[in-house]
């Protein structure tokens, strides 16, 4: 089977995104799929493709027995809304045109998010008559919306239809979390194909066996309680929880957060770190997804946190199912499935039922 698989963001373990895209797409390349990706340059560096990454329009290379055409659409956290609304319109068009023209396609399979990217997968049944499967990895536009994002009457209107549309011309739907497969039903047509397949993690390169010593001793993380809380810190991530907390024990010098990644709001939280003059909180640079596991070895309590919106108790992170494989204890902050499961398998904690402006604080 030739699968076209549509992701504006797909990573490598080269870079320091989330690699679900990537392992899917390996495994099925490996049960004897024919594979070709259609992303944008956005997580991509530059020994992904042979060279510089902003130095061609247009890059083909293949990775793990995968076809990768990734076209140079810039997208970062730190845009502004008008210049992510662009880059999400710009790929949309750019992989409509190819979704049409790569031959031999038996079923497209579009990831979301942004919701655009069910615009190509709709072209491709439109004008070639390939089916296609969309997967709700963020249920947009409820997202957007309830984080106060998306405000523009028409804007939303227009969001609305769109998701009706790509639901309705879907041959199935996947969400990655029970709660995400909830609310797709209740805007898809009855009949509709939703299934729930929770998001993943590389159990050869995740193990609780793998030595964090050498990455304890680089950073100074000997003698300490390290609690790390690794990848986005943007709004929806609700960082700030840690630098609160960490005040609170700033008079305990074994405990030390460190936060791992980008986004656009670590300058505000380096910042916040400083003028709280805090010592017990390391603020550090993204690393390749290849380096993770020795990462998540050294930590002795890993971090999931969510800004206080009812919603992104569904969410479905993918350094969850990280943090579990490495065998670390989890802490998170709001409640929901992702609580449920890791409390019954005694696994970590939630602090909370639900995530609640105010309730935070208590942290």
């Amino acid at each position: 089977m030739h699968i076209l698989y549509i992701h504006q963001y797909f990573s490598t373990p080269n870079g320091k995104a989330t690699t679900a895209a990537y392992d899917f797409v390996r495994r099925w390349a490996k049960a004897g799929h024919r594979i070709t990706v259609l992303t944008s340059t956005a997580r991509l560096v530059n020994e992904d493709v042979g060279g510089s990454v902003d130095g061609r329009r247009r890059h083909r290379f293949r990775v793990d027995g995968v076809d990768v055409l990734a076209y140079r659409v810039r997208y970062g956290q730190t845009m502004g809304f008008v210049r992510r609304l662009w880059s999400f319109f710009v790929f949309s068009m750019v992989s409509a045109w190819h979704a049409v023209r790569i031959a031999d396609v038996d079923v497209v399979f579009a990831s979301s998010s942004p919701l655009t990217i069910g615009i190509p997968a709709i072209a491709a049944r439109w004008l070639r008559g390939r089916p296609f499967v969309f997967e709700v990895r963020d249920v947009w536009p409820e997202v957007p919306i309830q984080m106060g994002v998306l405000r523009n009457r028409f804007l939303i209107g227009l969001a609305r239809y769109l998701e009706r549309t790509i639901y309705r011309q879907s041959s199935a739907i996947i969400a990655v979390s029970p709660g995400m497969a909830d609310l797709v039903r209740r805007v898809a047509p009855p009949h509709k194909r939703v299934f729930m397949v929770p998001n993943n993690s590389d159990a050869e390169s995740f193990r609780p066996d793998v030595d964090g010593a050498s990455v304890r001793a680089q950073r100074g993380w000997d003698g300490k309680i390290v609690c790390v809380h690794t990848g986005a810190m943007g709004k929806v991530n609700g960082v700030d929880v840690l630098v609160r907390a960490a005040e609170r024990l700033r008079d305990q010098p074994r405990v030390l957060f460190a936060l791992i990644g980008e986004g656009s709001e670590k300058p505000r939280l380096v910042e916040e770190v400083r003028r709280r003059g805090l010592t017990n909180v390391q603020i550090a640079d993204g690393i390749p997804k290849r380096d993770m596991p020795a990462m998540l070895a050294a930590a002795d309590l890993c971090l999931m946190t969510v800004t206080p919106v009812p919603i992104l108790e569904h969410n479905s992170a993918n350094k969850f199912f990280d943090y579990l494989c490495a065998g670390r204890p989890v802490l998170l902050n709001y409640g929901g499935w992702q609580r449920e499961a890791l409390e019954e398998a005694g696994a970590g904690v939630g602090t909370m039922t639900s995530p609640r402006p105010g309730n935070f604080a208590s942290l």
